[in-house]
């Protein structure tokens, strides 16, 4: 349990919050570039729309339509979707805010660390803050932590991350440390925060993290 509820709860009201700032944003807004790599705020939320609604026939064939890559896949449908109107993404991301589905191999906590994530490379780059509680960061960051589907794991081998913020740490070796934000942003492959992580690890993560981004 990450807050002492149920972690769909966490979901939901971590939803309801992101709803309720894509409620206010403009046209323009909609069109910022957000800390994923190549998606547009748009394209997050349709992203975030396509994983409660998709089922796995339609992820099976678009693996197979993406040549068995199945990041290729997730980037083209979240394209796809984000190409909608505005009042179409609100609409759907509205309906899906209360949902509890998600493909077989996953499960709440998954979609408790998509919509964290997700909502944070919305809000960045909008300077919209949300403080997340803990008690929902603490599972993500732990769960980041050794998720080979995200670089984190890579990215902090032979260091400690310890959160200055909260009750949280992991790994051996040299120290990295800064608030849990920062820290489940990097263990994501989001490097908007690194500025924000101290100690004597932070040579080689910064290190690693350019490489990951090709400089």
């Amino acid at each position: 349990m990450s807050t002492g509820t149920d972690v769909w709860t966490d979901v939901h009201q971590e939803r309801q919050a992101l709803l309720e700032l894509l409620e206010t944003l403009t046209p323009e807004q909609w069109d910022t570039p957000s800390l994923c790599a190549e998606w547009r705020i748009r394209d997050v939320v349709g992203h975030m729309v396509s994983e409660t609604r998709m089922t796995v026939p339609q992820a099976a064939w678009g693996f197979i339509t993406s040549g068995f890559r199945i990041n290729r896949y997730i980037a083209k449908d979240a394209r796809q979707r984000g190409a909608g109107p505005v009042a179409t993404l609100l609409e759907d991301f509205r309906s899906v805010v209360f949902a509890r589905t998600h493909l077989p191999g996953l499960s709440s906590l998954s979609m408790l660390e998509d919509i964290v994530i997700h909502q944070l490379d919305i809000r960045r780059p909008l300077e919209e803050d949300r403080n997340i509680p803990n008690g929902r960061m603490i599972p993500v960051a732990t769960d980041l932590w050794t998720n080979r589907f995200f670089p984190g794991p890579k990215l902090f081998e032979g260091i400690r991350a310890i959160a200055t913020d909260a009750e949280w740490s992991a790994g051996d070796g040299v120290d990295v440390t800064g608030p849990i934000e920062a820290l489940v942003l990097t263990l994501a492959g989001r490097f908007a925060a690194l500025d924000k992580l101290q100690g004597d690890g932070t040579t080689t993560l910064r290190t690693r993290a350019d490489a990951l981004r090709g400089h």
